[in-house]
């Protein structure tokens, strides 16, 4: 069994030296400093950041000191560097708050995605109007700090995106629901928006399409990470979600299937350009 565990998709080493490099990076420490500062050696550090070795769950709580990590997401590290000493799967994967941060990872370092939303633009190709409008209606959630917060978290990661330096391949599939919700808004706000599609669907690598067919309820959002031309992406997964749950699925035939909605449905799909002309 335990053997059987470990040969499944290795999502945890790539969320763990992932996050590692991030926060160090993000504290201006580098790999000797972050040695010294925990007792160990920048080769140490070197193999934890390379996913050579694991980083050990002993070691979460000084590495969190060191770089200034939040509580939660030290919380997150020391959960599964657990499981991985354990030789179990990730513990935590139907945790939305924690695939939040595995997907900002995944934009950072995959290199083909594909993002299905059939009700609304999606969140790095939203404005900050529409962000507050149009997605706050649909949420349903009046408290102030949650959208500012959200709004903080999608602009760190669309500038993630655009400051990509390599050959990026993401495909946005957008349902013509989401245009028919941003025509109830008033037009500063509607052309806004529109413009800034514009401006993403001109950027190397990005591609913007609207499907204006049917889909089924069972065909709901969800997103493809694939390693394309990246050489620092982790294992391909998918991600989807429901009311209260998401999930990230590593698990390569699933991965298949939900792929064969792309497939046929991108080639069926309006380019933005053309939609844009007839709206």
């Amino acid at each position: 069994m335990r053997e059987a565990i470990m040969r499944r998709p290795d999502m945890g080493r790539f969320f763990l030296r992932r996050m590692l490099r991030k926060a160090r990076n993000s504290a201006g420490l580098s790999q000797r400093d972050l040695g010294d500062a925990i007792g160990r050696s920048d080769d140490t550090i070197r193999g934890w950041e390379l996913g050579k070795t694991d980083v050990p769950h002993s070691c979460i709580d000084a590495l969190a000191e060191a770089t200034g990590m939040s509580s939660e997401l030290r919380g997150y590290m020391k959960k599964v560097a657990r499981a991985r000493h354990k030789g179990e799967p990730i513990p935590i994967e139907a945790d939305m708050r924690f695939n939040a941060m595995y997907l900002s990872l995944g934009e950072a370092h995959y290199g083909d995605i594909f993002k299905w939303d059939s009700v609304l633009i999606p969140g790095p190709l939203q404005t900050q109007g529409f962000h507050f409008s149009v997605v706050r209606k649909s949420e349903l959630i009046s408290s102030d700090d949650y959208f500012e917060g959200g709004w903080r978290f999608k602009t760190e990661r669309r500038r993630v995106l655009e400051d990509r330096q390599d050959q990026l391949k993401i495909q946005f599939l957008i349902g013509e629901a989401a245009f028919q919700l941003l025509k109830r808004e008033p037009e500063e706000i509607q052309h806004e928006q529109l413009d800034f599609l514009d401006v993403c669907d001109r950027r190397p690598g990005w591609e913007i399409k609207v499907l204006t067919d049917p889909w089924a309820s069972r065909q709901g959002n969800f997103e493809i990470y694939g390693e394309g031309s990246s050489s620092s992406a982790g294992p391909p997964f998918v991600y989807t979600e429901i009311h209260d749950s998401s999930w990230l699925i590593p698990n390569p035939s699933r991965i298949a299937k939900y792929d064969e909605f792309r497939q046929k449905r991108w080639p069926r799909a309006i380019r933005y350009e053309e939609y844009r002309n007839d709206y």
